[in-house]
């Protein structure tokens, strides 16, 4: 899990962390971030859109303090920051960018947090993964950070996700049941986004016993 663009981090004898011990970050605005590495803004600005609806709702599930909406809203906004250099790799890509340029907007504590759910947010995220990433540097972040970065990043899956199709999908009726959450996906690419949120909801599944359920809106 080395950086792949930057030789000077190549030189890292540590292969499981993306960070030098002697690196020392250099943060940016978000705005500088969205101009120096080309971010599209409109599917940004609609992924965040979905996750603090997301973080919102499902609050009641994965509790995390209300505090940490900022967080939630500005990890879905850099998630796609590595596209432009490497669109293949770009959550990893994306991972190393956000560790030498973490968000300014974000307490020094929290910036690792982006770096790291940007990386979670493409590719499948089961046990297989996980067991990697506690190999990695993930593991010396404290434990209350580790379980805000899978939560942060379970829920940035689903809300990307809800923008697969670029067709602006939206939620509609949300229904809460034992163990269960049946969301109601409305749109012209409804049955695409549902699909592909079955698909990222993985890691969700993996933190919570809540199932979460993706239906397109019936058409009349």
């Amino acid at each position: 899990m080395c950086p792949i663009d930057d030789p000077a981090w190549n030189n890292n004898t540590n292969t499981n962390s993306p960070v030098r011990e002697d690196f020392v970050p250099e943060p940016l605005s978000l705005e500088a971030l969205f101009y120096k590495y080309g971010v599209e803004r409109s599917h940004a600005d609609n992924v965040a859109r979905n996750a603090l609806e997301l973080f919102d709702l499902l609050a009641p599930i994965h509790g995390l303090d209300p505090k940490y909406r900022q967080l939630m809203e500005i990890a879905a906004l850099v998630h796609d920051t590595g596209i432009s250099t490497d669109l293949e790799k770009h959550h990893k890509v994306g991972r190393d960018i956000l560790f030498r340029h973490p968000p300014a907007e974000l307490p020094e504590s929290l910036r690792p947090v982006v770096a790291w759910t940007t990386f979670l947010h493409r590719k499948k995220a089961g046990e297989k993964k996980l067991e990697k990433l506690r190999k990695t540097s993930f593991a010396e972040m404290p434990e209350e950070i580790q379980d805000i970065t899978l939560k942060v990043a379970a829920l940035l899956r689903l809300a990307d996700a809800l923008d697969y199709s670029r067709l602006e999908s939206r939620f509609g009726n949300v229904r809460f049941g034992k163990k269960v959450v049946e969301f109601e996906i409305k749109g012209h690419g409804a049955a695409v986004d549902a699909e592909r949120m079955s698909k990222k909801g993985d890691l969700w599944q993996l933190l919570f016993d809540t199932k979460l359920e993706f239906r397109p809106e019936k058409r009349k």
